[in-house]
């Protein structure tokens, strides 16, 4: 009961804020859409990567021609894959 009451008065006090008349400047509300723009580009950013996993190396398909990985050397001196 007391949850709804703090709803309630929430609810109450937001009808208050928003009654009368709200001006804005234009370059104020030019300068609070360019805030807006900007967080949400860094918002962006920093999430974009978590939605593929991420990777430490850059998995470009640059292998260096190292098809082989870990090879051992022969008796004869010579590696092998």
């Amino acid at each position: 009961m007391e949850e709804r009451l703090m709803i309630t008065e929430l609810k109450q006090k937001a009808v208050e804020l928003t009654k009368g008349e709200l001006t804005v400047s234009k370059v104020d509300f030019i300068l609070i859409g360019a805030i807006l723009l900007l967080a949400g580009i860094c918002i962006g950013l920093l999430t974009a990567p978590l939605t593929h996993g991420i990777s430490v190396f850059s998995n470009n398909g640059n292998y260096n021609g190292n098809n082989c990985g870990n090879t051992e050397k022969t008796d004869n001196g010579s590696e092998e894959c």
